[in-house]
């Protein structure tokens, strides 16, 4: 009854394609995991194989061939683990096998596999000194001096097959096994087999089952196929897959087989419980190839749900740090910034574009005046223009063509000598950078207008007020100031030829600001108001 059962479950492997998912990797039976966090997920190319019937049903399948030996555990065995050899018989325990089957894969977890074995396994029992063999020996042929056995076989198994590599990756994304995989498989068998015991030293006959000659010398003339005992086999071992290409595989199997049967070695194991097994059994080591018969079929990459949350978590890594990502340094992440970049230590409002306080369009770390007023028209420095030259913007001019070295007061009104009334008259002020006091070429302008007043006004005198801001301790500033205001001087009458003696000197220091200084811890001379308060100021002396 049970060869018939696995004949049919033999037939309904080969006409269930249904459940076949028909998936394969291109490259390796497992999942090797390879993450691109900067790239986005991308599936492989699907190679479509368009096959009917029979080519449809062998596709994902590899037919195996192996061969190896059988090390048989039994009544008749002389050690527990390795093999004996008896020299004088020239017998081994290690015995020939020879494997062929069919794997279709289901998934990426499971394949079905049809296997179908024959060859031999083998034991051998010598008597000891001191002891007594117990021999099963039901026609009183035993001989004393030991036995052995020799057993043929056939089998036709079906197993499942368990993708332990893929299995792994569930909790480990760091395996990477190279073209390697490895299965755990377990299923049933049908054994049909002829065995015979013989005596060690004389090679007589003592039991068998299979055999028609059951004499004390037979043992020589086998059953038919079907007429031979048969016994279930419960299987159970694990397989390593090097993969070649995508065609052929290296195959390393090591199997055991448990036969539900006390025959296999002709002696039944009632005489003693404590010393005999219930249930032989022989192991089946082989090595082999596999060709893929069918061709392969990928629809997509396996993800493991662990893999899964990992490229999620990476993705949302990669997210954020690129939400933190501030190439020009400026506070402002990348993501919202509206001027990439912005040079090192600029302000900038909260969309990361530097500041321009008087929206001239000019950013004030590249305004030469930054104090423009508002919708004045300025040029590619930020000044406004001047028209008439006398130290007014135009924006704030009320007299635009006022006479060229005029004395004006704030509103650009020319004013006569006689009325200036002491420093009520406007000059432009010379602006420095933190700490210096050296004239820059954005005060040229500034300069020359004071130049043309005192040349149109011989009988003039200015007074030279130097100050600084807030940087720096009282008594430098006072000396910074000071030297400011010579420096003034100095470049007028090198420059200008403006006497020295139409000068006087004012030394502020720190203590006259324009403004409350707003300076910056990381940047404290830097585009902040505090600039104004760095500049020479002038006024005519009474």
């Amino acid at each position: 009854m049970n060869r018939y059962l696995l004949l049919i479950f033999g037939l309904i492997y080969f006409t269930s394609p249904i459940y076949s998912q028909e998936e394969s990797k291109d490259k390796s039976n497992h999942f090797t995991i390879k993450i691109n966090k900067e790239e986005p997920e991308k599936t492989k190319k699907v190679k479509i194989i368009n096959k009917k019937g029979i080519g449809k049903l062998f596709t994902n399948t590899d037919l195996s061939v192996l061969v190896g030996g059988t090390q048989f555990f039994g009544d008749i065995k002389q050690w527990d683990h390795i093999p004996a050899y008896d020299k004088d018989i020239n017998f081994f325990e290690i015995k020939p096998a020879f494997e062929i089957s069919l794997t279709k894969k289901i998934d990426h977890l499971f394949s079905i596999q049809t296997t179908a074995v024959m060859g031999k396994f083998g034991g051998i029992r010598r008597k000891e000194e001191g002891s007594v063999n117990e021999t099963y020996d039901p026609y009183s042929f035993y001989q004393g001096g030991g036995e052995y056995f020799v057993a043929d076989f056939k089998e036709l198994d079906l197993q499942v097959l368990l993708n332990i590599s893929n299995v792994l990756s569930f909790f480990s994304t760091d395996i990477s096994t190279n073209n390697t995989t490895f299965y755990l498989k377990g299923g049933m068998g049908y054994n049909i087999f002829n065995t015979v015991n013989r005596n060690l030293e004389t090679g007589d006959y003592i039991y068998s089952y299979g055999y028609s000659d059951e004499q004390q010398f037979g043992g020589n003339i086998k059953k038919s196929l079907f007429d031979s005992p048969a016994e279930t086999v419960y299987i159970f071992g694990m397989v390593g897959a090097y993969e070649i290409n995508d065609k052929f595989s290296l195959l390393l199997d090591i199997t055991k087989r448990m036969g539900k049967t006390d025959k296999w070695d002709a002696s039944l194991s009632t005489l003693n419980h404590n010393t005999r097994t219930k249930y032989d059994n022989f192991n089946f080591y082989a090595i082999g190839a596999s060709y893929n018969i069918g061709g392969k079929f990928q629809k997509k990459e396996w993800v493991t749900p662990l893999e899964g949350l990992e490229k999620r978590l990476n993705k949302s890594t990669a997210n954020i740090e690129w939400l933190a990502e501030d190439a020009d340094h400026d506070g402002v992440s990348d993501a919202f910034d509206k001027e990439v970049n912005t040079p090192m230590g600029v302000s900038v409002d909260g969309s990361g574009v530097s500041l321009d306080v008087d929206m001239d369009n000019v950013p004030d770390y590249l305004d030469t005046d930054p104090f423009s007023s508002r919708g004045a028209i300025v040029d590619e420095n930020g000044v406004e223009f001047d028209s008439d030259n006398d130290g007014i913007p135009d924006s704030k001019d009320l007299e635009t063509n006022t006479t060229r070295g005029s004395i004006v007061n704030q509103y650009g009104i020319s004013v006569s000598q006689e009325n200036h009334n002491g420093g009520s008259s406007y000059f432009p002020s010379i602006y420095f950078e933190s700490g210096s006091y050296y004239i820059n070429n954005a005060n040229l302008k500034r300069i020359a207008t004071i130049a043309i007043i005192m040349n149109n006004n011989p009988d003039i005198r200015l007074n030279v007020i130097g100050n600084t801001d807030k940087n720096g301790t009282t008594e430098h500033n006072k000396e910074l100031a000071k030297k400011r205001a010579k420096e003034v001087i100095q470049y007028l009458f090198t420059n200008f030829g403006i006497d020295e003696n139409r000068f006087d000197i004012t030394n502020n220091g720190e203590t006259r600001p324009l403004s409350n200084e707003v300076i910056s811890e990381e940047f404290p001379n830097i585009n902040t108001l505090s600039e104004i308060n760095r500049r020479v100021d002038f006024h005519i002396s009474n």
